[in-house]
């Protein structure tokens, strides 16, 4: 299936999900494509369950990067903090919110390691 919805995208590649998780997974990195290929697909084909949410921040979340937003201090956060929103409100998030921001501004990063 997923070789299919690859093929149908005409981009993007498939990859074992973690070392520990025998699922596949399909993953779009360049951000053309997504702009191109993969957020028209959804906004024309909307996902009818809960989902559909996540996929309206993360559109956004891509036009925002490739309009510059991210640049500034606070269309980074902004862009941050829509994305910490998303899959369940950071339930599964490896990456704690201070670090997140920290990436942002690596002088509290410095001083909260205490360097």
């Amino acid at each position: 299936m997923l070789e299919l919805i690859r093929r149908r995208f005409d981009c993007g590649y498939i990859k074992p999900n973690s070392r520990r998780d025998r699922a596949l997974v399909f993953v779009v990195r360049k951000r053309v494509d997504l702009l191109d290929r993969v957020v028209p697909f959804f906004e024309r084909n909307p996902m009818l369950s809960s989902k559909q949410a996540d996929f309206e921040k993360f559109a956004l979340i891509v036009r925002e990067l490739a309009l510059g937003h991210h640049r500034t201090s606070a269309g980074f956060r902004r862009l941050l903090e829509t994305a910490t929103s998303m899959n369940g409100g950071g339930r599964f998030r490896k990456v704690q919110w201070n670090e997140l921001v920290a990436v942002q501004n690596p002088q509290r990063l410095h001083a909260r390691q205490g360097s």
